[in-house]
């Protein structure tokens, strides 16, 4: 084999191992894109169980049995969380929970936040009682790069 050979066949071994470096690439690229999928779909799941859950629960602890037509029988902002009888029956019971999971062995770990909100800046939070709380659940796992946050506004009404 003369020198002209040899250049030509390392070119072409240099050609084919770029070649698969990049095929390799792609499949881990495309595999890394598949698993964060499945995380978000599993996270969006977790997340909407525990608004759905939230959501069936009367609005505030004094809403339960009777109806309130003041914002000053409502719980203080302050005071939003669960009562000492670790009972889950009103909406605002999530403020500061948070929960652990693993579902087909990726853990996730879901914090919940309770806040009283204004119809005029929904996004917001307010430390003054109003006839609306607003639930944001972040939802995180260690197999993801992304928290997954959703939430809902939760209004109370009262007719007589």
């Amino acid at each position: 084999m003369n020198l002209g050979q040899s250049l030509f066949a390392i070119g072409a071994l240099t050609i084919l191992s770029l070649s698969i470096l990049r095929v390799n690439n792609n499949i881990l690229s495309t595999d890394e894109t598949v698993m964060d999928s499945k995380v978000g779909i599993l996270a969006t799941s977790i997340g909407t169980s525990l608004i759905e859950e939230a959501s069936k629960l009367a609005f505030d602890e004094n809403t339960r049995t009777d109806p309130v037509n003041s914002l000053s029988l409502l719980t203080p902002s302050l005071s939003l969380g669960q009562e000492v009888t670790g009972v889950f029956d009103d909406f605002d019971d999530y403020n500061n929970y948070t929960q652990n999971d693993t579902i087909y062995s990726i853990p996730f770990r879901t914090v919940c936040r309770v806040t009283y909100t204004e119809p005029s800046n929904p996004d917001g939070t307010t430390s003054n009682r109003t006839w609306h709380k607003k639930l944001t659940v972040k939802i995180s796992s260690d197999f993801s790069r992304d928290t997954l946050e959703l939430s809902t506004i939760y209004s109370y009404w009262y007719f007589r």
